[in-house]
């Protein structure tokens, strides 16, 4: 027997999930059905592992036992309350008509929707419009023929008088051209007069500009003659010009001799006024010179009398310090004779305090042994209560990253569910897609058909009408016939949507299950 979530043992750790519904719940959530199962609080303890770490563990599993069994009872629930309104929808019947008939369930809501009803709705239309539109081209091909029919005869008759009347033109037409082909022969013999009248005219005017050729070239020898005749000029007064400008520049250069001259004099004037000058210099330099040296032997003089002060000045205190030194070394000698006998009876007082100190020390260690036992009692007590809280926090972190890999790995069990749930959406979506774009390809399929048959109608129908008129012979109640006999044809009538495997057996399987449905026991 089936065991669900509800209705398996809690306490029992044989017991086992194997419901269909419990394990769809369990997949969604993330969670192995033997997670589920209870553990007794034996299957947690180890050798060396004390009572209360093993009561923490089981306290831990026990819990998240019970969180992923609530868990999985709610999606259970969430599954049994998508099924029964699946039933309420009427949802159960596209199951019983997807397995009586053979397709998808996907199929067979595309089969049912809207969209191809409106599909088919249109198709009919269209095959009403094409059949219209077919039988109005029809009759319009057997109007024509009929009214072919009716004025064959009266152009048979009209024919006859065209041709008396052709004849009559022919005749005028050729006096026509007979007087045409004079006077284009007339015009003929005036054009070749006019050309050779224009050949005379164009020759006296060869000659006329021969003519004045040569004159041009004449006059414009005598210009070239007298242009020669101005650039000799104009070389002679060149020439003119630079003897002139070649005096012009000798008398320049005696002008500049002469400067130069003048300049020479004036820089010997001013070497002899720098000589002055120099030797003036000179002399005042030396009587400065002079002065300074006097200058410098009354200072050197003025130094050495002061130095000799300073030092007399430094004899004077160095005898002076010399004489406090001595004083000082007398006292110095006092302060040490009454500093040793200071120090004696510093150094008795400090016998007798080494004694008293020495007899306080020892009993000071004695209490200090006494403490430090007590201290390490204490310390031992302490890394006792310190490994026992160690233990219980390393358990309480390997239980931590215990729970947070449960649920890692729970959420990716959930992740994977979830994929699976939307791949399995996707196949049905793709399904009920492929379904509808087969049969919208069949409706349009013919659709298509059914303005290829028309066109081929009534390119029968033209063709019979090519036939008759090329043979000239009309008859009109054998198209007639013929135009009915295609008009008969299933493509231009509404059982051709009958044709389909699919939607008689979609009709006849949707009987079946309303009339065998029976409710489902929820597990």
């Amino acid at each position: 027997m089936a065991a669900s979530l509800v209705s398996f043992e809690e306490t029992n750790p044989r017991a086992v999930i194997n419901s269909p519904r419990s394990l769809q719940a369990c997949k969604q959530e993330g969670v192995l059905p033997q997670e589920l199962i209870y553990k007794p609080i034996e299957a947690f303890q180890e050798k060396n592992l004390s009572p209360r770490l093993v009561k923490l563990r089981y306290d831990f599993f026990e819990a998240k036992r019970r969180d992923l069994l609530a868990a999985s009872r709610r999606a259970r629930d969430g599954i049994l309350a998508d099924e029964r309104r699946e039933r309420e929808s009427g949802a159960g019947q596209l199951d019983v008509l997807s397995r009586d008939s053979g397709l998808t369930r996907g199929a067979v809501l595309a089969l049912q929707s809207d969209g191809l009803k409106q599909e088919r709705q249109k198709l009919l239309r269209a095959q009403e419009n094409e059949r219209n539109w077919l039988k109005a081209a029809l009759n319009n091909e057997l109007n024509q023929l009929k009214l072919l029919e009716t004025n064959n005869q009266a152009l048979s008759e009209a024919a006859r008088s065209d041709q008396e009347k052709q004849l009559e033109k022919a005749r005028l037409m050729k006096e026509l051209n007979d007087r045409r082909q004079q006077d284009e022969e007339r015009k003929a013999m005036e054009a070749e007069a006019r050309q050779r009248l224009e050949k005379q005219i164009a020759k006296e005017e060869f000659h006329r500009q021969q003519e004045e050729l040569r004159k041009k070239q004449e006059l414009e020898a005598q210009k070239q003659k007298e242009a020669y005749e101005r650039q000799l000029k104009e070389m002679e007064r060149k020439r003119q010009a630079e003897v002139e400008k070649a005096e012009k520049k000798e008398a320049m250069f005696r002008e500049q001799e002469a400067r130069r001259a003048e300049m020479r004099a004036q820089d010997l004037k001013r070497q002899d006024i720098m000589e002055q000058q120099k030797q003036s210099f000179q002399q005042t330099m030396a009587e400065r010179k002079e002065a300074r040296d006097v200058r410098i032997y009354q200072s050197i003089q003025t130094n050495m009398e002061l130095e000799q002060r300073r030092r007399e000045e430094f004899d004077e205190r160095q005898r002076q310090d010399q004489l406090r030194e001595e004083r000082l070394l007398q006292a110095r000698a006092l302060e040490q004779e009454e500093s040793a006998k200071r120090s004696f009876q510093t150094m008795m007082r400090r016998r007798v305090i080494q004694e008293e100190a020495a007899r306080r020390s020892e009993e000071r260690r004695l209490q200090i042994l006494e403490q430090q036992e007590e201290t390490e009692m204490r310390l031992l007590d302490h890394e006792q209560k310190k490994e026992r809280y160690l233990d219980f926090k390393r358990e309480l972190d390997g239980l931590r990253g215990k729970n947070k890999e449960i649920n890692v790995e729970r959420q990716r069990r959930r992740e994977e569910a979830g994929r699976e749930m939307v791949a399995e959406q996707v196949r049905k979506k793709d399904e009920k897609i492929d379904a509808l774009n087969q049969e919208r390809k069949r409706l349009w399929q013919i659709r298509r058909q059914a303005q290829s048959e028309a066109y081929r109608a009534r390119e029968l129908v033209k063709n019979e009408i090519m036939r008759q008129r090329i043979t000239s012979r009309y008859d009109s109640k054998l198209l007639e016939s013929k135009l009915n006999s295609l008009m008969q044809h299933d493509l231009f009538t509404p059982k051709v949507l009958q044709t389909s495997t699919s939607l008689p057996l979609l009709h006849s399987s949707m009987q079946a299950s309303n009339a065998s449905q029976v409710p489902v026991d929820p597990l």
